[in-house]
């Protein structure tokens, strides 16, 4: 299997596990019950994954960071790092503050600067953080897939990307289309447009350029699944 569609589906791994954990029951830690495991599992072990994932992406667009001696390319090498920060940085921010929000706070009725700070910590400071952390390691990583042409997929290999697109959509809809917010509707939608930015770039050559094609399935798939929910 080619090595895009064996990362592809090691992400397509992660998410199951994710979704798993969440219907688990979750103890909270000691002392003073000052966090949940799923705070520490989502901030430690399932961002780390994906930020190790995405490391190995860049490895494949750039042909091994062959292609990074171009200075255009190593500024956008230079943004991928910028948003691996941000992106989790985003997300234990987030997480931190939906506990505590979840734990002490009545949520159908938010009092105080405590409760309500917390709020949007959660909902709106976290997840934008969180959000303009995967656009800026998305983006970069869509512009050296688009400077560098990869062995056509195989027909097979398609069949494989797509299964895996399928799975990367349904992570984007499941938080954007049920979240109270529409942070997640909004960089999905955005992202969906700056990848077909470079699938007209690529002129269409989807087998060429299967990162463009996986990533562009993905958002445009979950932007209009979670508009048709929203619409409801």
């Amino acid at each position: 299997m080619n090595k895009l569609n064996w990362l592809f589906t090691a992400y397509s791994a992660i998410a199951m596990v994710i979704i798993i954990e969440r219907l688990l029951p979750s103890p909270t830690l000691q002392p003073f019950n000052f966090i949940r495991l799923h705070e520490i599992n989502q901030t430690v072990i399932f961002i780390t994954a994906t930020v190790v994932l995405s490391f190995f992406y860049l490895k494949v667009v750039t042909d091994n960071f062959q292609n990074l001696k171009n200075r255009t390319n190593s500024f956008a090498a230079l943004v991928f790092l910028v948003g691996i920060y941000l992106y989790g940085a985003g997300e234990g921010w987030h997480e931190v503050a939906s506990f505590t929000l979840n734990t002490y706070c009545d949520t159908k009725m938010l009092i105080g600067n405590l409760c309500n700070g917390l709020f949007i910590n959660d909902y709106y400071a976290g997840n934008i953080i969180f959000f303009i952390g995967s656009l800026l390691v998305t983006v970069p990583l869509l512009y050296l897939a688009s400077k560098f042409v990869i062995k056509k997929f195989t027909k097979k290999e398609m069949v494989v990307l797509s299964l895996n697109s399928l799975v990367y959509a349904f992570t984007w809809f499941a938080y954007a289309a049920f979240d109270k917010v529409l942070i997640g509707l909004f960089f999905s939608a955005l992202l969906m447009v700056i990848s077909w930015v470079f699938v007209a770039k690529i002129r269409f050559k989807y087998r060429a350029y299967p990162f463009i094609t996986y990533s562009t399935v993905a958002y445009t798939l979950s932007t209009i699944a979670t508009v048709l929910v929203k619409l409801r």
